[in-house]
């Protein structure tokens, strides 16, 4: 009996050494080398802050400021505004390109910005669907209690500047692009930049590599796009 326990035990933990190897190391060793873009300028009227996990990028449309994902860390991403000579009071609105905590955990630093949510991603905040990563499931709890849903294909304006969603699902179900002026295209966790190419996020992090694969073809249909602003590993320059 003691030997079937001892073998069994064994396979297990074979199983156990096995999946880590697969999934959980590369998956580590791609977190240690995301490339966030540096605090700065990125184009005429956009910026990016950098918390180390994760860039935010921030529209300037005149007087006001809109954020593109809530990034990672609250009090770096406090400091990238200050470096910037921004006042995270005067964003107006931050549109989420998805759920994941390192996209939102600093959204309580913008008290007076409407929070945009992808309409399909929405299952994901309520819990009516959990966020899926290796066995694991959980919700994805946002740190603002107010959003306002926002669907693929909608745009909006704010003073002489455009922004239009894209559902490009396959890291989460609702993950989306959105597209700034036309020609700026932030992507959230949809693409890594690798060897001067945009990649599919691998899977983990992403729940759906062939819905992911498809989204990553639809956002090279979009005409007009000269720059792709990726989370963690930079700018694209089409």
């Amino acid at each position: 009996m003691l030997k079937k326990i001892g073998l069994a035990l064994g396979a297990i933990a074979g199983v156990v050494i096995i999946a880590f190897c697969v999934f959980v190391l590369p998956f580590v060793m791609m977190v240690r080398n995301f490339t966030p873009v540096e605090t700065g300028k990125v184009a005429t009227e956009l910026y990016a802050v950098n918390d180390k996990m994760v860039s935010m990028f921030v529209l300037k449309s005149g007087d006001d400021l809109i954020g593109f994902d809530g990034g990672n860390d609250l009090e770096d991403i406090r400091a990238g505004f200050k470096e910037l000579g921004f006042d995270p009071l005067k964003v107006k609105a931050i549109f989420l390109t998805h759920s994941d905590g390192d996209h939102v955990r600093a959204l309580p630093l913008f008290k007076n910005a409407t929070v945009y949510l992808p309409e399909k991603e929405e299952p994901l905040v309520t819990g009516k669907e959990k966020r899926k990563f290796l066995i694991f499931k959980r919700i994805n709890t946002l740190p603002v209690i107010n959003y306002t849903l926002f669907a693929d294909g909608k745009e909006i304006h704010f003073g002489g500047s455009t922004v239009k969603a894209y559902l490009t699902p396959g890291h989460t179900i609702g993950s989306t692009s959105y597209l700034i002026n036309g020609k700026y295209l932030v992507v959230g966790d949809l693409a890594l930049i690798e060897h001067g190419k945009l990649v599919p996020m691998p899977k983990p992090p992403s729940e759906n590599m062939n819905v992911l694969k498809e989204s990553l073809a639809k956002i090279y249909e979009i005409k007009g796009v000269e720059m792709v602003l990726t989370a963690h590993t930079g700018v694209f320059k089409k």
